[in-house]
């Protein structure tokens, strides 16, 4: 059976790549532009991913549950200066891997089918189910890796993925520059994320989870605790950039410029997954210090994004700042020790998010591709499937009870207050804060967006004339603006109607209170975690562990499983180590955990009724109030400036810099360089002067001197003897003149 999971799981993996293979060469030689291939496969995918799903899930329903199997990709044999090099490729399937490949699987799947009728006349048809293929293929390689290279591979293959996507409209210049903003933001946190990766491997050579997990539990590591604190932010800040965290989560909102479907498969199931999923994966080796860093992200991104979202006009933009600040709420659990609440957020958020996304695609394809919400109204008589469904997800992400967002959210909230009452409050309780203000807008925004949309009279009519033809209609060569609004084809309605029952409370706990009741928050239970130690610190190490085991094997410091821990130890499930402050945490969450639902529940309610007051009874105007608080409203509008304050900042600061490096280089570099030439040159001028007249010069009279005396001489040797005769007669006689001369003085 564990051989069979494993070959089941290459399947599920290679068939979507195998949809991006056959589109991306044939889909112009194939009927409808081969959509059915990438149905047809994704709907065989998923049929394998639902039956490994049963098997770990259903049949196994053991939080120990974990198969792995992994092979040798490359060898590089003893390396100078490193040691043996070897870099593994492998598989693991435990509980979590089983959920993410049904869940991911699933909403791609839908996202396929629902593609059928959104995109249907679209002139790159079929790239884009080719295009959704390798994007499905990227996520199933993250979720199966298992170790830090290949995951770190797959990361990368669905910044790519994205960046095709996002940019499908390539043509507009809004999608290029959203899918340059989207690929360029992420690589910088992959930056992190990678030397991250490898200062661990510097300390284990190895990029295992497992490998890496025994390393650390059996203390056989020097680096100091500051250095796997530095390894554990860096590794996040892979999360922030793939999960939209501040300061990196200005990408998203954009990358709605992708057709809607597209919207759906990042928001919700792909690529801000991914993040969440990976700190999940290496929870195992962040520190406390890490952890703090995590959690004030978390709520920090969480309560801003909503801030955010209360004032937007576009749909989807409404819906993207939610994204992001859901992701919030989950990186926040990761922080304050809520995993199993957090990656369980995780989940029941793919679900309602996809199909809000989803049910915003119908609505924009109703509305003949308007996107503005203050231009709709009245939809709810004639979409009521799309009504209904949209409403069902709404109530989840609101975090109402009887929805899964409730039993999700509020298992992080309470993590958090159990947090911050054992770190000893102060500033510690700015997280759940946060978390607890950003219910309230959540709550808020979504009710604005249900009136605006759904309810009142339609305002299409009032749609000011010089607006008309600048939306995303307009890429797709859509002009019927005037025509009737009618429900949408079955094969978009049907996905709404899955992913909304996927979003009531009885899928996930027969207890609207849940209270860690629910299957999945038995089985993701938090995993292997070093602690700290009372006693003391290994030897060279710089970190405490624990003395006996050095090793939390079933550390529940989640929100509700400190019973469980207890009744999972008398199972004979492995010994339960925690120290006291951990167990004091998960204690006090689980304390908490109904303080946490009454005071969730008092926010929403406020939300709710914030929304009534303002847009459905209109007790106080809201253009009025914007007008009033103009200066807050701008900054809510304009994202918090973050855009203008990253254009003035890095975006011409790295331009000026750019500018400056140019002008060193070309006065001083290169004046150097031409300064350095034409010393060089006027000294070879001189040199070749000097040789030409001088050296030249001497030669030169040296061989006239010679060739002028030959010349002479060559008069005189005539080779003649009475020549000679006669000149020895004549200097015989010139002789004793000037002898006789000399005697007669």
């Amino acid at each position: 059976m564990m051989h069979s999971l494993i070959q089941l799981s290459i399947a599920v993996l290679l068939l979507p790549l195998l949809s991006f293979v056959v589109l991306i060469f044939f889909n112009r030689r194939l009927p409808r532009g081969g959509d059915f291939v990438g149905l047809g496969l994704l709907g065989t995918s998923l049929a394998i991913s639902l039956y490994i799903f049963w098997n770990v899930i259903v049949q196994h329903y053991d939080p120990a549950f974990s198969v792995a199997w992994n092979f040798t990709w490359l060898d590089f044999g003893n390396v100078p200066g490193v040691g043996p090099l070897q870099i593994k490729m492998g598989i693991v399937i435990d509980n979590l891997t089983a959920i993410m490949l049904a869940m991911v699987n699933l909403i791609s799947f839908l996202v396929h089918l629902y593609s059928t009728g959104y995109m249907h006349g679209e002139k790159y048809y079929g790239r884009f189910f080719a295009y959704l293929g390798i994007f499905t293929f990227s996520m199933f390689g993250i979720v199966l890796s298992d170790n830090l290279f290949s995951i770190y591979i797959f990361w990368e293959l669905v910044g790519l993925s994205s960046y095709l996507l996002i940019g499908f409209y390539f043509h507009k210049d809004s999608a290029a520059d959203a899918q340059k903003k989207a690929f360029l933001t992420n690589r910088i946190g992959d930056i992190g994320m990678w030397l991250g990766i490898l200062i661990l491997y510097s300390q284990f050579h190895t990029f295992g989870y497992q490998e890496i997990f025994d390393h650390i539990k059996n203390g056989d590591f020097h680096m100091s605790q500051a250095w796997l604190t530095a390894a554990g932010v860096l590794l996040f800040m892979g999360c922030v950039g793939k999960s939209a965290q501040f300061p990196l989560h200005v990408w998203l909102p954009d990358a709605m410029e992708g057709p809607t479907p597209v919207s759906a498969l990042i928001h919700a199931a792909t690529m801000v997954a991914a993040g969440v999923y990976f700190v999940g994966r290496i929870f195992v080796i962040l520190t406390p210090d890490a952890l703090h860093v995590i959690a004030f992200i978390g709520a920090f991104t969480a309560f801003m994004a909503a801030t955010i979202a209360i004032t937007q006009h576009d749909i989807k933009r409404v819906l993207a700042y939610s994204t992001v600040s859901q992701l919030g709420y989950m990186v926040l659990g990761l922080g304050v020790g809520a995993y199993s609440a957090a990656l369980f957020h995780l989940l029941t958020h793919a679900f309602f998010k996809a199909c809000l996304f989803l049910g915003s695609g119908a609505i924009i394809h109703a509305m003949h591709h308007e996107q503005d919400m203050r231009w709709m109204g009245g939809l709810y008589k004639k979409m009521p499937w799309t009504f209904a469904t949209f409403m069902t997800a709404t109530l989840a992400l609101a975090g109402l009870p009887l929805t899964s967002g409730f039993l999700s959210k509020d298992a992080i909230l309470a993590g958090a207050l159990g947090f911050a009452s054992v770190e000893g409050g102060g500033i510690f309780y700015l997280i759940p804060a946060l978390g607890f203000g950003a219910a309230v807008l959540t709550a808020f925004y979504m009710g604005r967006q249900i009136w605006l949309v759904f309810f009142g009279e339609s305002r299409t009519h009032l749609k000011p004339a010089e607006e008309h033809g600048h939306d995303a209609h307009a890429a797709h060569g859509h002009d019927d603006h005037h025509h009737e609004v009618h429900e949408v084809a079955w094969n978009m309605r049907l996905p709404l109607v899955v992913l909304a029952t996927l979003s009531v409370f009885i899928v996930f706990s027969p207890d609207p209170l849940d209270g860690g009741k629910g299957w999945f928050m038995h089985l993701i239970q938090t995993p292997a975690t070093v602690v700290a130690s009372t006693g003391a610190a290994h030897e060279g190490a710089g970190l405490h562990v624990p003395e006996a085991g050095k090793l939390l094997a079933e550390a529940h410091t989640d929100t509700q499983h400190v019973e469980a821990a207890a009744s999972h130890e008398a199972e004979g499930h492995g010994p339960v180590f925690a120290d006291p402050r951990q167990a004091e945490i998960a204690h006090m969450t689980h304390e908490n955990h109904y303080t946490a639902i009454k005071l969730s529940s008092i926010m929403v309610v406020i939300g709710i009724g914030m929304a009534l007051i303002f847009y459905v009874f209109r007790f106080i105007d809201p253009d009025k109030t914007a007008q009033a608080i103009r200066p807050l409203y701008l900054y809510s509008f304009n994202k918090w400036y973050w855009d203008e304050i990253y254009d003035a900042t890095f975006i011409k600061g790295s331009i000026l810099i750019s500018k400056i490096l140019a002008w060193f280089d070309t006065n001083i570099v290169d004046g150097i360089v031409n300064g350095v030439a034409t010393i060089f040159r006027k000294f070879a001028f001189a040199n070749g002067s000097f040789d030409k007249y001088v050296v030249d010069g001497l030669v030169n009279f040296t061989a006239f001197t010679v060739q002028t005396t030959g010349a002479v001489f060559r008069k005189v040797q005539t080779g003649k003897v009475q020549t000679y005769l006669v000149m020895v007669v004549v200097a015989v006689l010139g002789y004793f003149a000037f002898y006789l001369v000399h005697l007669m003085k």
